[in-house]
């Protein structure tokens, strides 16, 4: 037998009550099991698809001291479930007889890729004259901080760096 309405009360008869009830116990089935379903579909989005990647630059006898190199290489780069190949450049500089400097060719005001000009010893960017020497020091313009320096060493003959985006238009070199 219905329970009697007054004023803002309303009658809940038993079949209202069990509808209800499956229906919430329907609800929590659906996110119990749904849940680690949409985990699983999600979790190539939330993964980062950064590593360390080792990049070979060539053999040490490749570059000439004190002359700036630039170098082209593909990476493969994973974001979500997209996996792509992706062109990068790095410059080499020979400092001695085993010593190597490796600088990312972004400027580090906005990212444009710099340039060597040999007639002026000096790193340029042609966005908006950022000019960097050969150890990668600020000269003029509007850079923040030298240019960003890549991890490197030398592995069975060859030399290999890490290569590594940075954020840019900081004064800190902090790793992308």
């Amino acid at each position: 037998m219905p329970l009697e309405t007054n004023g803002n009360n309303h009658a809940l008869s038993r079949r209202s009550f069990l509808a209800a009830l499956m229906g919430g116990f329907s609800a929590l089935i659906a996110v119990v099991l749904g849940a680690p379903a949409a985990g699983f579909a999600l979790s190539p989005t939330l993964k980062s698809g950064k590593k360390e990647e080792w990049i070979s630059l060539g053999a040490p006898n490749d570059f000439q001291v004190g002359q700036p190199k630039m170098v082209d290489f593909t990476i493969m780069r994973k974001d979500g479930w997209l996996e792509q190949s992706v062109s990068k450049s790095v410059y080499v500089i020979r400092t001695g007889d085993a010593q190597f400097t490796v600088f990312s060719p972004r400027c580090t005001h906005l990212g444009c890729i710099i340039s060597w000009r040999s007639e002026d010893k000096s790193f340029q960017c042609p966005c908006h004259g950022g000019i960097f020497g050969l150890t990668g020091e600020v000269q003029g313009g509007p850079p923040p901080r030298p240019l960003d320096t890549l991890e490197w060493k030398i592995d069975g003959g060859k030399l290999i760096a890490s290569y590594k985006d940075f954020l840019l238009g900081v004064p800190d070199k902090v790793e992308a």
